[in-house]
């Protein structure tokens, strides 16, 4: 066991972020304690070779008069740390390490290392705790004005994009330093076994593109396909598709992807988790489709006896709407049971990305949901939480750890495919997502991937699609 001894203030903040590196993220037993002092110091529970481990601390340092406003954010552009001649055996993206909040000791204000050892004692300038609480609670997205035209805090204006950090998960890294540190000190200590995971899940916007619709949305659709997405192909598919779904056959619809969604899953040992919406709160930007139309429920009934998982997709006006959140996940759970689907964890994610911090999770906690997996940046795909672990979340009003666990979202296809967001080719998007999966793997996390059932419209989307989910 370890003792970390720690200042007197910030008690509910500390005390989350610390449990969540120190034991959720490690597995190491520990036992806190507050006191008057000024860094954070850890040490063995006999102390009997007298070693301790001093953590630099900033962001809990902010006058509580300043906090959860602009003068608390980390100061720009933040300072790095060059690691190259320490960290040769930590696994690190890049040795040049970005300091979020950190603090040198003074006698070592101007060398480049923030970090200083003598024989029984290790001072680390790098504030890991603030940093991850931070990260990790999206501290800025509650103090920054910055949204797009959905209302969504972007990506533009996080300080993982403009600090250059955003393709890189931050926080693993700052939890391999402490490792580092630890071990130096204690060289018996073990840590928790992870095993890379490939998490891949569907949001259900447009279960079908003919069975609801008429001649005329045909026509349009085919348009599209010739004028927008240049391809003759899809256009003739879709109406193939179309006459094939009016004579009965519902499974033939484009967009009905799922059994082969499903045998992907399979053969690559996978589950997927398809999120489905229960109500149109926007008809601009909600396909209207019902739970309880006898195709949607015979799909439930499909993806439950083979194995995979149903989730929530909240309507596009329900992020701030806690009322109307536990509404549409109450009518997922009466038409599953309808169906006799039973699950031990319910989950889902936002329509559009849309999420407010705190105010999206809180909602989703009233509701009686598990998990959430929306945070992604729409307008670019990495680690928008600096993390490829799932965790436990923190409300930053409420100041209080919420029943609730996130699981990071690293990759929205239609983020890097998109053309109003990173607008990649199919080469350069594949390169992309599989760098950033190779870091997920390198942590042994979990590289959480959407892919939207109604986005596999050429025979290149399910290739690509397929790669990046083999293993």
């Amino acid at each position: 066991m370890l003792i970390i001894h720690v200042p007197n203030t910030y008690i509910s903040e500390r005390t989350y972020i610390i449990k969540t590196l120190m034991h959720d993220f490690l597995a190491i037993d520990i036992r806190l304690l507050t006191e008057p002092r000024t860094d954070v110091m850890i040490e063995a529970h006999d102390n009997q070779a007298g070693r301790t481990l001093h953590i630099a601390d900033a962001l809990f340092q902010t006058p509580m008069c300043q906090w959860l406003t602009s003068e608390s954010l980390p100061e720009q552009p933040l300072k790095v740390w060059d690691t190259t001649s320490i960290f040769n055996d930590v696994p690190l993206v890049s040795y040049k390490m970005p300091v979020i909040y950190g603090c040198k000791q003074e006698d070592h204000a101007q060398d480049n290392s923030y970090i200083t050892e003598t024989q029984n004692e290790l001072y680390l300038g790098l504030d890991i705790f603030g940093s991850a609480f931070f990260m990790l609670t999206r501290y800025e997205e509650y103090v920054k004005p910055d949204r797009d035209q959905h209302d969504r805090f972007p990506a533009t204006a996080s300080l993982a994009y403009q600090e250059g950090f955003l393709d890189r998960p931050i926080i693993n890294e700052y939890l391999e330093i402490l490792w580092y540190c630890l071990k130096r000190l204690w060289p018996g200590l073990e840590r928790k076994k992870r095993n890379f995971r490939i998490i891949v899940s569907h949001d259900v916007d447009a279960p079908f593109a003919q069975a609801f619709s008429g001649i005329s949305q045909l026509i349009r659709n085919c348009g599209g396909d010739l004028l927008r997405r240049k391809s003759t192909a899809l256009a003739l598919q879709r109406a193939k598709s179309w006459r094939a779904v009016k004579q009965g056959d519902y499974r033939q619809d484009i967009n009905y992807t799922f059994d082969r969604i499903m045998d992907i899953s399979e053969k690559n040992g996978l589950q997927s988790a398809f999120y489905f919406k229960t109500a149109c709160t926007d008809p601009v930007y909600d396909d209207n489709y019902s739970i309880d139309h006898p195709y949607i429920r015979q799909l439930l009934r499909d993806i439950h006896q083979r194995g995979h998982e149903i989730g929530l997709h909240p309507s596009y006006l329900t992020y701030n709407d806690p009322v109307q959140t536990s509404h549409e996940y109450e009518r997922l759970r009466t038409a599953c049971e309808g169906e006799n689907i039973q699950q031990n964890h319910w989950g889902g994610r936002q329509h559009f990305l849309r999420w407010q911090v705190p105010f999206t999770w809180r909602n989703w906690v009233n509701a009686g949901l598990d998990y959430d997996s929306t945070l992604s940046y729409a307008d670019h795909a990495g680690f928008r939480c600096g993390v490829c672990y799932e965790y436990p979340v923190f409300d930053l009003k409420e100041r209080q750890q919420l029943q609730l666990t996130e699981r990071p979202l690293i990759v929205m296809e239609g983020s890097v495919l998109g053309e109003q967001y990173m607008n990649l080719s199919g080469r350069e998007a594949m390169a992309y997502m599989q760098k950033l999966k190779e870091l997920c793997r390198q942590y042994n996390g979990d590289f959480t991937l959407l892919w939207h059932n109604s986005l596999f419209e050429t025979p290149e989307m399910w290739e690509m699609y397929e790669r990046l989910i083999s293993e």
